[in-house]
């Protein structure tokens, strides 16, 4: 009986080849659209609309746009203070989600997610199991992900984390499941780069996004415990990036975009959200709609 399982295992890693075995991919040329970046083992993309982004090489990386004006995106007023005085701005963001993806051929795995050099989620993944991770988890709900421009005021951020401002990364380690208990719940300590922490990456020499937490797009009753898993960590065996920039970046870099249909990503999100209609997302918004919240306000109730 094992045998039959392993060969069906095998049979199924065959079928989805063209996604998991890089070696069976054609290596994409300099500037260039590319799928989901992936080690054989695992992958993930960056999804706006509930559609992947586009993805494009240039010197061994792998970018996406950053987008600000899709018909997804919306407007923030944002209070804050900057050189002494008091800023008030009314800036565009764009809501994105992560999906990670695991091989039909990998184990068990314990999976890390960064954003900006800072841990937004870990969990534990089984061999051909997928995972969204539609935002920020807090006590009271989850908060969207928002590309967004840099913040006036000092962040705070240390040099060793500046230097990963702009870039996802999702990274793999051997696991293996020891018990189920309740635990405290932890909040992820998120702060938004700076424009100082921009320019660390950048040198000033173009505009860049960066993350920043939005607006609830699910909310709970506040507890102080949850049930969770609990596993054992192992060595680390895979690890995957994508940088996102502004399309007017990725342009001077010299990489040709690749036109993004919003109207078939809007029509795959409506049907997303008639099937999970428990997690209303930010996308049911009609694309001519503008939706302004008070950055203080908001500051408020986290």
């Amino acid at each position: 009986f094992r045998l039959f399982w392993e060969v069906m295992d095998l049979y199924k890693g065959m079928r989805l080849g063209i996604l998991f075995q890089p070696h069976l991919q054609a290596r994409p040329t300099q500037g260039t659209s590319t799928q989901m970046p992936t080690d054989g083992k695992f992958g993930f993309s960056v999804l706006v609309a509930g559609q992947s982004m586009p993805e494009y090489t240039k010197e061994g990386k792998v970018y996406i746009e950053s987008d600000l004006c899709t018909p997804v995106s919306y407007y923030q007023e944002v209070e804050e203070f900057a050189n002494g005085e008091r800023e008030c701005q009314r800036t565009p963001v764009t809501p994105y989600k992560l999906l990670i993806q695991l091989g039909p051929l990998c184990e068990t795995s314990a999976m890390f997610v960064y954003v900006d050099g800072v841990q937004v989620a870990r969990f534990v993944m089984e061999k051909n199991q997928s995972r969204v991770l539609k935002g920020f988890e807090e006590k009271t709900g989850i908060r969207e992900f928002l590309f967004a421009l840099p913040r006036l005021e000092s962040d705070g951020i240390a040099d060793k984390t500046r230097s990963h401002v702009g870039k996802i990364e999702v990274l793999r380690h051997e696991g293996s499941f020891i018990k189920e208990e309740y635990r405290p719940v932890s909040e992820v300590h998120f702060i938004q780069a700076s424009k100082a922490s921009a320019q660390h990456v950048t040198g000033g020499r173009y505009t860049m996004s960066t993350t920043k937490k939005g607006r609830y797009i699910h909310r709970s009753k506040p507890y102080t415990a949850q049930l969770k898993t609990l596993w054992k960590i192992g060595c680390e065996c895979g690890r995957l990036s994508v940088y996102y920039r502004m399309p007017h970046c990725l342009t001077e870099m010299g990489i040709e975009l690749k036109t993004v249909d919003w109207s078939k990503m809007l029509n795959s999100a409506k049907e997303l959200n008639s099937k999970d209609a428990k997690s209303p997302r930010v996308d049911e918004c009609a694309p001519t709609e503008c939706n302004s919240v008070t950055y203080a306000a908001a500051l408020q109730i986290a």
